[in-house]
């Protein structure tokens, strides 16, 4: 009995699996012409929540739109970072921290493959790379700078997430149609180690380069990249309209483009500083910013609506801080707390506990005044004013919240992220267009975008990442890595007496001096260097 039950156990755990084994291969999900996916970084179930409730009517739209929930597990760790789960997203293949869309070279969770050492950092294709090769638009969009994690994951690789420049650079040798966020600073020939100038080659390439709302909002360019600050944008509630669009505006602005190309196209969309509040503690950053998200994912709903053959996926790569609509000082009575307990601090923020730090005088004379302002916490207790005083610069913005937080019997966990699944939303409008639904992986995101938009990530991979010695040599060239500059490494390819050069980071190769398009990247993993089929092409 024993063993038949054992036997049981297996076969309900096979069955249990196999709709995502099988994912994307035996089921038919329609196409699409257009994919907008919506990543709201570090929003968990609660934060979601909590925000809701600052709204009046106590819906967002967002709400119309569940589907189901996503397991966000590294390939080899239970709690996600942005840069892995990410990559999930984007290649349909589980990873590892800090690995930016390359293989993983640790496994054993849920959802991940086995892995083979040989493939280990890897570059792995992406939905969006899949997408620009079928001839669609592409472009990112995010309020961090389109370096960080969730933005980089879709247009570059590397297995350092905080290698911005690298990043920075092969994005610019991605052929997006829109790019908007903030990074300028790593693009920037005065700040970049290797000292190119990357914001006269965007221009060069036919970019409308933008770097405030007004002339984002004008320019009627076909190719657009906003730069909106050197590093990244403020907080939605802080950021100066005359300056800064909100993501909301980005959004449009980013549809409105792209929608020009009658083959389609692939975006994604970030709601970046949701996660950074979240890590501060800070719930005025975090749910205001939960609020702007909403207001773009409505911009995003309404094209849909107005757009057939497309589709909107919206999912947190992970959650952040541990959010709780309840706290240790509740713990008895939390069910006789009326609603205003928890909102009434946070409807009144005029702005986050960030922006409140920078009005406070170096000796902290006028914390009370503060947050008066900002909160309109008129009795502050001494106890909270010595947490304030006490805080280190790099830690206000974090006791802020917490007098905030406390106030508003919201809990915290954490200053990282939190295992928990989040929310899977969809919305799609296509007679043969379906949505994807249930408890699924975060791969399983990418996977279905790649079923939509008849992408064959693995081919493509296989394609556009040669490992470029064996590649070469096999056609019987003689390869050579050399340092040309200040961070500047090439790929010397001799054969018969002529000479190739395939700078890393860009997509061509110098042939007697002229520019050859490669059809994709050439790229430094750390541990091989790897080449398009086009590149190899050129020297067969």
């Amino acid at each position: 009995m024993k063993k038949l039950k054992q036997g049981l156990a297996c076969a309900l755990s096979i069955l249990l699996l196999a709709p995502t084994i099988a994912f994307a291969k035996e089921k038919d999900y329609g196409s699409a012409k257009n994919v907008i996916l919506m990543i709201p970084d570090g929003m968990s179930v609660e934060t979601y929540t909590g925000a809701r409730w600052l709204q009046k009517d106590h819906n967002l739209t967002l709400d119309s739109m569940v589907t189901g929930s996503v397991r966000v597990n590294n390939s080899n760790t239970p709690i996600a970072d942005s840069a892995p789960a990410g990559s999930s997203m984007a290649t349909g293949k589980k990873t590892q921290s800090p690995f930016i869309s390359c293989y993983p070279a640790e496994g054993g969770m849920p959802g991940a493959e086995t892995v083979d050492a040989t493939k280990a950092y890897m570059p792995l294709a992406t939905v969006l790379e899949g997408a620009k090769r079928s001839g669609k638009s592409t472009g990112i969009v995010s309020t961090s700078n389109v370096q960080h994690a969730t933005p980089a994951v879709f247009s570059s690789h590397h297995p350092n997430r905080n290698e911005y420049e690298t990043l920075g650079e092969q994005q610019v040798y991605q052929d997006m149609d829109v790019v908007l966020g903030a990074g300028s600073a790593y693009l920037d020939a005065s700040k970049r180690k290797d000292k190119e100038d990357l914001i006269s080659e965007i221009k060069g390439l036919g970019y409308d380069y933008v770097n405030n709302r007004d002339g984002m909002n004008a320019s009627t360019a076909n190719k657009i990249w906003g730069m909106f600050d050197s590093k990244s944008m403020n907080y939605d509630l802080d950021r100066d309209p005359a300056v800064e669009p909100s993501l909301e505006e980005m959004t449009h602005k980013a549809l409105d483009v792209l929608s020009k190309n009658d083959k389609g196209f692939f975006v994604m969309i970030e709601g970046s500083e949701i996660d950074w509040g979240a890590h501060a503690n800070d719930p005025v950053a975090a749910l205001y910013d939960v609020l702007a998200f909403d207001k773009a994912v409505k911009v995003a709903k309404d094209f849909v609506d107005q757009h057939e053959d497309t589709v909107l996926i919206v999912a947190a790569d992970h959650g952040t801080g541990g959010l709780t609509f309840g706290h240790k000082n509740l713990s008895s009575g939390y069910d006789k707390e009326k609603l205003e307990g928890f909102t009434s601090i946070l409807s009144k923020a005029k702005m986050t506990g960030q922006k409140a730090a920078t009005l406070l005088k170096e000796d902290r004379s006028n914390i009370a005044e503060v947050f008066s302002k900002a909160y309109g916490i008129t009795d502050l207790s001494q106890e909270e004013i010595n947490l304030v005083k006490a805080a280190g610069p790099k830690d206000l913005q974090t006791a802020i919240g917490k007098v905030v937080s406390d106030r508003s019997h919201i809990g915290w966990t954490t200053g990282g992220h939190v295992g928990g699944d989040v929310t899977l939303f969809c919305h799609a409008n296509g007679k043969n267009l379906e949505k994807l639904q249930g408890c699924v992986f975060n791969k399983d995101i990418g996977l279905y975008m790649a079923a939509v938009l008849d992408i064959d990530l693995d081919d493509l991979t296989s394609k556009l990442y040669l490992p470029a010695r064996k590649a070469f040599e096999e056609v019987g060239a003689k390869v050579a890595y050399e340092k040309t500059g200040p961070d500047n490494f090439v790929l010397k390819v001799t054969k018969d007496g002529k000479e190739w050069t395939f700078p890393v980071n860009k997509n061509y190769a110098l042939v007697n001096g002229e520019k050859v398009p490669t059809g994709g990247l050439t790229l430094n993993s750390t541990k091989a260097v790897y080449v398009p089929q086009g590149a190899v092409d050129l020297v067969k």
